[in-house]
């Protein structure tokens, strides 16, 4: 008996002295005010310095560039879009074409009253100016197979073109599909695949190898290697990563390489807007 409480208390030990030499994450302080509502990050598919972020809640509808330290690089302005909640952002190459499109996710829906839901999908532009105009845009409309639901957290298969979402606010959050291509012009049906261990799920990403999903809360980030289906990979717990506890921390994703990852959070009062870099 005391041998076996000799080795859990090691082990206890082991841990803690782990956690507390463990490598603390890069911060760079936000060098713009024109993210106060950031809910959403996603890496650029053509220059791995570059990030993609954007406003919540009636916000503008607009995308921001920053790069990697923070600071903002350029406005890509949606003519003719509406951000009633956009709520997250992912990139993705077209696995036909090729192309590189960024997604932004207008799903949040904190009342579950909206009958449906949608994605703007445009071509990722070249960073050239500081403020990018874009006219022509996709938008992908969907409900849900089993009604109504907030959500704050999707991401796109890097090898099939298909769209994955998790819901926000259950006691076990969904995970819902909608296959490539994905059609405009008409209202697709998102299929429930799973339910996850998670609660309160606020961003997620997929690597650019699609074999690593991170999944966030408002308290943790979770990294699943895939093994099976999405859904079978996303069922399991998960291994809980490090994570600098934000003030409203509603954004996540990879760094080009799919080794290291980036979270933002919200802004907060009398506090300056850190982008954490763990790798």
């Amino acid at each position: 008996m005391f041998k076996r409480l000799f080795i859990l208390a090691v082990m206890g030990l082991a841990v803690y002295y782990a956690l507390l030499f463990a490598k603390a994450p890069q911060t760079f302080t936000l060098q713009t005010d024109r993210l106060p509502e950031a809910s959403g990050l996603a890496r650029s598919l053509m220059n791995d310095e570059i990030l993609f972020s954007h406003n919540d809640s009636g916000g503008e509808a607009s995308v921001f560039a920053i790069d990697t330290r923070g600071n903002l690089l350029a406005e890509i302005r949606l003519e003719g879009a509406k951000n009633r909640d956009w709520e997250e952002i992912a990139t993705a190459f077209d696995p036909i074409t090729n192309t590189p499109y960024i997604y932004v996710g207008e799903i949040g829906d904190n009342g579950a009253r909206y009958k449906h839901v949608s994605f703007y999908k445009f071509e990722e532009p070249d960073i050239i100016d500081s403020v990018i105009v874009i006219r022509e845009f996709e938008r992908i409309d969907y409900q849900y197979e089993d009604g109504p639901r907030d959500a704050e957290a999707f991401f796109v298969e890097p090898k099939t073109g298909d769209i994955y979402i998790i819901s926000k606010r259950e006691e076990q959050v969904g995970i819902y599909h909608l296959a490539y291509p994905q059609a405009t012009g008409e209202m697709l049906i998102a299929k429930k695949l799973g339910q996850m261990q998670m609660s309160w799920v606020t961003a997620a990403d997929i690597s650019p190898n699609g074999k690593y999903i991170l999944v966030k809360n408002y308290a943790s980030v979770r990294k699943f290697r895939r093994s099976g289906s999405i859904a079978k990979t996303l069922s399991k717990k998960g291994k809980n990563l490090p994570y600098q506890l934000e003030p409203q921390g509603e954004a996540v994703c990879f760094d080009a390489r799919g080794k290291g990852y980036f979270t933002l959070s919200e802004a907060a009062q009398d506090k300056a807007q850190i982008l954490y870099y763990y790798k």
